[in-house]
């Protein structure tokens, strides 16, 4: 069941001062738990209808000392008779564990067979553990007591005033339903202090080591960020405490929840990882610390606003970072990692506005995507630069002192930042929060041009055109200018530049738009992208080229040419990320893997032993190469590279590579699982076993996503395994089956539902043209749920940029014999 916009609007405007005492048991059984309730709050009036959410089993419901029948209850919702004034309600009983994420998240540790749980409840789960009003503009105060076992710890959102068996925590300043946390079970415990402040790190005892020696690099950054944002904000951290717990099958990166924030167990490194590695962990920290005081202590009003929580705090993680950590400028990195894929998500049919309307919690579910989060970030980058970066604070200081431990609007925050500039807020928010699509910019003929699009009207655009002359095979700056782009004055004039050889619109990536290289600009980069001074102006030009290879624009293997040619000018984190594309052009858009990994092996044999680059250029070399003989031998954990030892991370690639080659790896699934014999190893194992491009491996795999043995991570490996490139012929049979499957998900849980049909599209099949028109007929039919056709949606146009990509890679084929033509530098 979900919650409309209209139903939480009614209720908040007749239900306030509300205080929840929610005491759960944790000791009832593997399978659920006992959970009571008393809620107290003032109704307005006492004649509106008034339900409290809860999806577990009613025991008993009391409304004001009267014991309602068990017709109170439907559903999940408990429906009440309230008066005018002061109102108690009591509600007991029981719920189920989870397995999905979602909820409480049951997990048990297959190393030492000790259980773990950590909520997760954004946006609408907070009633699967609780009755409550699941609202983000209800907020209460909380006081938790947890009954657990003997030698478990309880984590919440405040301190415990009482602990073990029986823990009673303090209460909460006031939170939203879906910020409400707690996580149990035998944690180990890392501790320190910042200018007074607790903090601590808690993981599982499996990986204590792990978190040991990752604690001091952690708790700098947090030390560090708490001292900027609380500067930033002219707001000290406002919260009591300042936990984080590494929740294992956690469903998202990390989650904010005041004083208890948790993260994804990826974030605790196990095995080596390279220094970019380190950076995107601090840049998950510094997100989740910016919600501390953007989204905690002033918090959206509904979902619609759900940008106003992300898209500011991701903005802050990236920018914050040269005050923050040694790593330097984010913004530059962000473009090459983060803003393609914003690019990418507004081509698709679900392009959505940032500001999305949401009429339900389904709804929201669903918006939680690149759209809101990296388009976002990069549109309040823009304007940030529009206002200058210090008016743009100002603003956001007044929002925060203005809404303090309330909730907020799109016209709060607007209001904040109209005060103190002479920049028109408003059409800024009419055109880049409120309409959807982003705007292609082209220079062409010495004339710089927003192209015209019939989904997408032209916006006010200011840009940076930088101009380069190629000499002597470098590219040397000529020219600089500032334009300004307008729906009136939709091209500008460029005749000051000359003739130059390369011309990069937007090459600070300031403003957010596609740009679109001209024929003699795409030649130069391609031969000597290089030697481009400017990193900002080289990730321009990377993301440019990567956007054309998806439109069709540029072959994949022009594009996996200039990344072997041109990507190692960059950090080795970027490298990384263009290594990673150019294997999925070899694999899925057509150019050819054996030229691409033999210049790898040739890249590797020249990098430095035992730096990040040789671990980078090796993994690069796993993901390509079709070698069974090199892949065997670095699963049995023997490295052919000097001083590049073969971890964990390196032995499950090389597994899953040579399981999704055809190679037997029978044997060596055992050694893989002796070095990992923990959950990611199995979830590994898992996914290289649905890897195998053969009949029984498929059934095998599908017959797993319809049992009930496995947790929703666990399936999601399944699933990562299971859609390979190059397994057109065994896959085929399955797209019917999927379709069927999708028709059949009406009371599967939506976390399922929606990962189903997201990882088991049939995007490799040898019969393209019956999938989309198949799932074209879908669409038009009332059989899916909102969610899930919106994922189809995208699933179907992704099979159609492949199938577009591949042509236009085809088109460089020589026609004598149809063989692949190398990649040329």
């Amino acid at each position: 069941m979900t919650l409309t916009r209209d139903e939480a609007a009614a209720r908040s405007a007749e239900v306030s001062h509300v205080r929840y005492a929610v005491s759960l048991d944790l000791t009832a059984g593997d399978r659920e738990f006992a959970t009571s309730t008393v809620v107290r709050f003032r109704a307005r009036t006492g004649n509106r209808p008034v339900f409290l959410d809860f999806a577990g089993d009613v025991e008993s419901v009391e409304c004001n000392g009267r014991e309602l029948e068990p017709d109170a209850h439907e559903g999940a919702r408990v429906r009440l008779a309230v008066r005018p004034g002061e109102n108690t309600v009591r509600v007991h009983g029981s719920a189920p564990y989870s397995s999905t994420g979602e909820g409480l998240h049951r997990f048990r540790d297959p190393l030492d067979g000790n259980v773990y749980l950590h909520t997760k409840f954004e946006p609408f789960a907070a009633h699967h553990v609780f009755a409550c009003f699941d609202q983000p503009d209800v907020k209460a105060s909380v006081e938790l007591t947890v009954t657990a076992e003997d030698d478990w710890v309880v984590v919440a959102n405040t301190d415990p005033v009482t602990s073990g068996p029986v823990w009673r925590f303090a209460h909460t300043p006031p939170l939203p339903p879906y910020l409400v946390a707690f996580a149990a079970g035998p944690f180990r415990r890392v501790g320190s202090n910042h200018r007074g402040l607790p903090l601590a790190l808690y993981a599982r005892g499996s990986l204590f080591e792990d978190l040991t020696a990752d604690a001091p690099e952690i708790f700098e950054v947090v030390g560090r960020g708490l001292d900027h944002f609380g500067r930033l904000f002219a707001l000290p951290y406002p919260f009591a405490k300042y936990d984080h717990v590494f929740a294992p099958e956690y469903a998202f990166g990390g989650m904010e929840h005041p004083g208890c924030v948790t993260l994804n167990e990826r974030f605790l490194f196990s095995h080596r990882v390279t220094e970019d590695k380190r950076r995107r962990r601090a840049e998950v920290l510094l997100h989740e610390m910016a919600h501390m005081w953007f989204g905690d202590h002033v918090t959206l009003r509904w979902w619609d606003d759900l940008w106003l929580n992300e898209a500011f705090a991701e903005l802050i993680s990236v920018v914050a970072q040269p005050a923050v950590t040694r790593f330097g400028e984010g913004w530059t990195a962000y473009a090459h990692h983060a803003l393609p894929v914003a690019r990418h998500a507004d081509r698709l049919p679900t392009s959505h506005a940032i500001r999305v309307d949401t009429p339900d919690t389904e709804a929201a579910r669903v918006n939680f995507g690149p759209i809101v989060y990296k388009r976002g970030a990069a549109v309040l980058y823009d304007l940030a630069g529009r206002l200058g970066w210090e008016t743009f604070y100002a603003g956001v200081r007044k929002y925060l002192r203005t809404h303090a431990w309330g909730n907020a609007t799109l016209e709060d925050f607007v209001a904040a930042l109209r005060s103190g500039s002479d920049e028109d807020v408003d059409r800024w928010v009419a055109e880049w929060l409120l309409r959807p699509g982003v705007n292609t910019v082209e220079v062409l003929h010495d004339r710089v041009r927003q192209l015209p699009d019939p989904d997408v009207p032209p916006r006010h655009l200011p840009l940076r055109i930088a101009a380069f002359d190629e000499l002597d095979g470098r590219l040397l700056p000529r020219h600089d200018a500032h334009v300004r782009l307008t729906p009136r004055r939709y091209e500008a004039d460029l005749g000051e530049f000359g003739s130059p050889d390369l011309v990069v619109p937007n090459a600070d990536a300031g403003c957010h738009v596609k740009v679109r290289l001209d024929p003699r600009s795409r030649v130069a980069a391609l031969r000597s992208l290089s030697t481009v001074e400017d990193a900002r102006v080289r990730a321009v030009v990377w993301g440019a080229l990567w956007d054309d290879v998806l439109d069709a624009r540029l072959p994949a293997r022009s594009y996996a040419s200039a990344v072997l040619t041109h990507g190692p000018r960059e950090t080795d984190g970027v490298l990384e990320t263009l290594l990673e594309r150019a294997v999925t052009a070899v694999q899925a858009y057509g150019a050819s893997e054996s030229t691409l990994a033999h210049r790898v092996r040739e890249r590797l044999a020249g990098a430095v032993l035992g730096s990040d680059r040789q671990l980078v250029l090796a993994r690069a070399l796993v993901s390509a190469v079709a070698d069974h003989g090199l892949l065997s031998e670095i699963v049995c954990g023997r490295s052919p590279w000097a001083e590049l030892e073969v971890d964990r991370d390196l032995r499950w690639r090389a597994l899953f590579r040579l399981a999704a080659t055809g190679g037997d790896i029978d044997g060596l699934l055992g050694i893989a699982r002796d070095a990992d014999p923990g959950d990611s190893g199995r979830r590994n194992a898992l996914q290289a076993e649905a890897a195998r491009p053969t009949p029984a491996a498929k059934e095998q795999a599908w017959t797993r996503l319809s049992g009930d043995g496995l947790s929703l991570a666990e399936k999601k490996a399944v699933m990562a395994g299971f859609r390979q490139p190059g397994q057109e012929a065994v896959l085929t049979p399955y797209a019917d089956r999927y379709l069927r499957a999708l028709e059949s998900m009406a009371d599967a849980r939506p976390e399922f539902a929606l990962a189903f049909a997201r990882g088991l599209y049939p995007r490799f099949t040898d019969a393209e043209e019956h999938v989309l028109a198949a799932t074209g007929d879908l669409l038009e039919s009332e059989s899916l749920s909102d969610g899930v056709r919106k994922v189809v949606q995208e699933e179907r146009a992704e099979l159609l940029v492949l199938r577009a990509a591949r042509a236009r890679d085809a088109a460089e084929l020589p026609a004598a014999d149809g063989k692949r033509a190398a990649l040329r530098p």
